[in-house]
């Protein structure tokens, strides 16, 4: 079954050019769909604003499901954020230990140390 991405007829990947075709003639219809009983409505009979303001409301809810879909799929394609602990090494891990050890009992002695 094709996708987005094929092309229906060769099954391959559609190119940048099919595209923006399919882009344009689909925003087309929609500004004719919207803009056609405008000026209908303007010129001949205030009813066809309905019609236009129905197309209207019809684009827009394709648009926030369209954006609603890309968000989801970008969500899918991030990648998890690394856990604080696997930005180490083991062996890192254990000399940052030891002299995080040595720091606090240099501390403790240093309070007692008056100048």
């Amino acid at each position: 079954m094709p996708s987005r991405d094929t092309n229906v007829h060769t099954g391959e990947p559609r190119t940048r050019t099919e595209v923006a075709a399919e882009w344009v003639v689909w925003h087309c219809g929609e500004l004719a769909g919207v803009t056609g009983p405008a000026v209908l409505a303007a010129t001949v009979n205030g009813w066809f604003g309905l019609a236009s303001v129905a197309v209207a409301a019809g684009w827009a809810v394709k648009e926030v499901r369209f954006r609603r879909e890309q968000q989801e799929i970008r969500e899918q394609r991030a990648l998890p954020p690394a856990p604080a602990d696997q930005d180490t090494t083991d062996d890192e891990e254990t000399t940052e230990s030891h002299a995080g050890a040595e720091d606090t009992r240099e501390g403790q002695r240093d309070k007692g140390v008056s100048a």
